[in-house]
C-alpha cells in the first residue's frame, strides 16, 4: 500500500497516531504518487508544512460540524493509518463529484442531454470541452458558468494551449482503451457512450493525465541540462536568457519571479544562476488546475526519498546507512552504485550531529543533502518563509494586473547575457566555447554553493501527555473520534450514493487499502 511507508517512516505522537503536519505530508504524497495531483491546501508553499491543517481542502465541500468533529479527532490523539485512508478517500470523492460536475458542464454546452448516447466523434467533442474547462481553470461551482464563453475558449485552444493537439491525441487513445477494455459493458454498447460510460473514459484521462503531462516537464529538464556551466543543476542567467533569445521562449521568467519562485541562486551575486530541480517544480510550470488539486511537474525527489522510507522503515537512521542506501541508488542523471564524495559524507555527518547522531529524513538539512546528492533531481529546501511561490496569474494579480509583470524586460534580459566572459551556449544544441554539460552527474559532488546549519523538521516529535492528563480526555476523546468517524462516513456515502447512481459501475479502485465501495 503506498501510505505504508511514508508513514512508517514519520515521527508519530502517543499510541502511534500522527498530528496535523504529518496527515498532510503523507497525504500531499500519496497525491503526487497514485494521481500526480497537486491537492490544494497540501502543499506548503514557501511557508512550511506547519502553516495549515490537511483538513481545510474539505472547506465548504463537507458539512461544517463534520470537518469540526474531523480537526478535533486530528488536533487530538491524531489519526491512524485507517484513519487516514478514509481521509483519502474522501478527496477522491470530492474530485470524482468535481469531474462530474464539468463533465455535464461540457454536455450543457455541446447542447447534448446526458441522458443521450453519444458516438465516438460526439465523445471525443465532449471530452475536448471537459479539457477545455479543466485547463482554462473554468469555475464550475458557481451559481452561474458562461457557456459562451466555454464554446469560445474550446476554439482557441491550439492557440493559447501549444500543446492542445498532443492532449488530443492523449485523450483520443485512453477513451480507445477503455472502449475497447470495457466492450461487455452495456453503457458502451452498439459503439456509443452512455453519461456513465463517457464519464469512466474522464476518470481514466485524469487519472493518467498527471504522469502524462509530465512529459513536458522532462523535456524542459532536458533543455535546461544543456544550459548548464561548471555546476550540475544550476543554469547561470546569461544562459537561461541566451536561450530566450534563441528561440526557448519557456525561459522568460524575471529575477524577481524567479526569486519568490524559489528556482534563483543568489549565493554568488556575480554569478546568479537558476536551480533546475527548483524550477521544473515551481508553480510557473503548473499547466492545469481545478477548484481542488493542480497538476504540476512531479518531483524526481520524492521517489528517490520514498526508497530511503521504504529501506529504514523508520524517521531516521545512522549516517552510514544512508551512505549505504544513496550510494546504490540511481536517479535519471546519476549512475550507480557510485563513491560518495568526502564533501557529502562531512555534510551527512554534520546533519547528524543535530539529531543525537542520527539523519532525520524529513528535515530541511537532509533535503539539503540529497539537493547536492541529486542535483538535477532534488530541489534545494528554501528556509520557510524565504520564498513567496505563486502561478504566473497569482503573480500578475499581485502586481497590479500588468500581463507582462512575471516576464524579464528585454533591458534586463540583454544585461545579464552581457554579464561575465562566459559565452552563451547553443540551447538546442549544447556547442559553444562556453562550457555546457549535458552528460551524467560525475561523482564528485558539486561544490555546495548552497548550505546553512538550519533545520526544520517537516513534523517535530510530540512529548506524549502526562499521565494525570490522560484520562480528563481519554472518554471524550473516544466519543469525538466516533463521532468524526461516522459523520464523515455517511457524509462520504451521501456523496458515493449520488455518484454512483449518476455513474453506474466503476473500474477498480485504485487507492490502497479498501476499495471506496468499503467506505460507500
Amino acid at each position: 500500500a503506498a501510505l505504508r511507508p511514508v508513514l512508517a517512516a514519520l515521527p508519530t505522537g502517543a499510541g502511534g497516531k500522527l498530528g496535523p503536519t504529518a496527515v498532510r505530508y503523507a497525504l500531499h504524497r500519496l497525491f503526487v504518487l497514485r494521481h500526480g495531483m497537486f491537492i490544494k491546501g497540501l502543499e506548503p508553499g514557501g511557508a512550511g508544512w506547519t502553516s495549515a491543517s490537511p483538513t481545510e481542502v474539505l472547506d465548504e465541500r463537507v458539512p461544517a460540524y463534520v470537518q469540526g468533529l474531523f480537526e478535533q479527532r486530528l488536533n487530538g490523539r491524531g489519526l491512524g493509518l485507517h484513519e487516514v485512508a478514509i481521509l483519502a478517500a474522501t478527496l477522491e470523492h470530492l474530485i470524482h463529484d468535481e469531474a462530474v460536475r464539468s463533465l455535464t458542464l461540457a454536455y450543457n454546452a455541446s447542447l447534448l442531454s446526458t441522458d443521450a448516447r453519444l458516438s465516438s466523434e460526439q465523445a471525443e467533442d465532449v471530452i475536448d470541452t471537459y479539457m477545455a474547462i479543466f485547463l482554462m481553470g473554468v469555475n464550475t461551482t458557481g451559481s452561474s458558468v458562461d457557456i459562451p464563453s466555454i464554446v469560445k475558449q474550446k476554439r482557441q485552444m491550439d492557440k493559447v494551449y501549444p500543446s492542445w493537439p498532443e492532449s488530443q491525441r492523449f485523450t483520443r487513445e485512453v477513451q480507445r482503451e477503455v472502449v475497447a477494455a470495457s466492450a461487455a459493458d452495456a453503457g458502451f454498447s452498439g459503439g456509443s457512450l452512455t453519461f456513465s460510460a463517457t464519464s469512466r473514459v474522464v476518470e481514466e484521462i485524469m487519472e493518467r493525465y498527471g504522469r502524462w503531462q509530465d512529459m513536458e516537464c522532462k523535456d524542459l529538464k532536458s533543455a535546461l541540462v544543456k544550459l548548464e556551466d561548471q555546476s550540475a543543476g544550476r543554469v547561470p542567467l546569461k544562459n537561461f536568457y541566451g536561450s530566450a533569445q534563441g528561440g526557448a521562449w519557456q525561459f522568460t521568467e524575471s529575477v524577481a519571479y524567479l526569486k519568490d519562485l524559489g528556482a534563483l541562486d543568489e549565493s554568488s551575486p556575480d554569478r546568479q544562476s537558476v536551480i533546475i530541480p527548483n524550477y521544473i517544480n515551481s508553480h510557473s510550470n503548473c499547466l492545469a488546475s481545478s477548484s481542488i488539486f493542480s497538476v504540476c511537474c512531479l518531483n524526481e525527489c520524492e521517489p528517490l526519498l520514498g526508497h530511503l522510507e521504504r529501506e529504514v522503515g523508520a524517521p531516521d537512521a545512522t549516517p552510514a546507512r544512508v551512505l549505504e542506501l544513496v550510494a546504490a541508488l540511481p536517479s535519471a542523471s546519476v549512475k550507480a552504485p557510485r563513491e560518495i564524495s568526502a564533501e557529502l559524507r562531512t555534510l551527512l555527518e554534520e546533519v547528524a550531529q543535530h539529531h543525537d547522531g542520527k539523519v532525520a529524513l524529513h528535515g530541511r538539512l537532509f533535503g539539503q543533502w540529497m539537493h547536492h546528492a541529486y542535483p538535477r533531481e532534488c530541489p534545494y529546501p528554501h528556509k520557510a518563509g524565504t520564498t513567496n511561490p505563486m502561478t504566473a496569474d497569482e503573480w500578475i494579480n499581485e502586481k497590479g494586473g500588468d500581463p507582462m509583470a512575471h516576464h524579464v524586460s528585454a533591458d534586463e534580459m540583454q544585461q545579464h547575457i552581457s554579464a561575465g566572459n562566459d559565452t552563451v551556449c547553443d540551447g538546442a544544441t549544447g556547442n559553444g566555447t562556453g562550457s555546457c554539460s549535458g552528460a551524467d552527474v560525475t561523482l564528485a559532488a558539486p561544490t555546495p554553493l548552497l548550505w546553512t546549519a538550519e533545520e526544520e523538521l517537516v513534523i517535530s516529535t510530540t512529548r506524549a501527555p502526562s499521565a494525570s492528563g490522560r484520562w480528563r480526555s481519554c472518554i471524550l476523546s473516544s466519543v469525538m473520534a466516533l463521532a468524526a468517524l461516522v459523520s464523515l462516513a455517511m457524509t462520504v456515502w451521501s456523496s458515493c450514493k449520488d455518484v454512483l447512481l449518476a455513474m453506474g459501475p466503476r473500474k477498480a479502485d485504485i487507492l490502497p487499502f479498501a476499495g471506496k465501495a468499503h467506505y460507500c
